[in-house]
């Protein structure tokens, strides 16, 4: 039996997840707190990434649906960061958590608020997917 995989609803929620935890994260930091923590740091990009990959996934019709969402400046930040091998840029890194992730987690809600193809789409499918061993339906 395989696996239940997110549909795009439970994808955009995921994101959203990650981009509010981040937020929360770096809440009453500095640039300067930022660079010293190290396990910000980690969990900064790691979410910057997460955030991307299911974004990869949403599907076209949503994306299409949605072209003012920023869905390949999402994946080009990631690629950045990811294939970067001297080293992260962190300060682009705070940039995008200072000034794209409210901006991002602000159009998800609307999405999920307002796309109904999207909400119909996702009561139809019967395998529930499981984040964090929780259903998030």
């Amino acid at each position: 039996m395989s696996k239940a995989k997110p549909t795009d609803k439970e994808r955009l929620e995921i994101m959203k997840w990650f981009a509010s935890e981040n937020i929360g994260f770096n809440e009453g930091k500095t640039f300067e707190d930022f660079q010293k923590i190290s396990q910000l740091n980690f969990a900064t990009v790691f979410a910057i990434e997460q955030i991307s990959e299911n974004s990869k996934f949403i599907s076209e019709e949503v994306k299409k649906r949605h072209a003012d969402f920023p869905w390949r400046e999402i994946v080009d930040i990631r690629n950045v960061i990811a294939h970067n091998y001297d080293g992260v840029y962190m300060d682009l890194v705070w940039e995008v958590v200072q000034n794209h992730l409210p901006e991002i987690v602000e159009k998800i809600d609307n999405i999920l608020k307002t796309d109904l193809a999207l909400l119909e789409a996702d009561r139809a499918v019967k395998d529930q997917y499981h984040f964090k061993n929780v259903p998030i339906r």
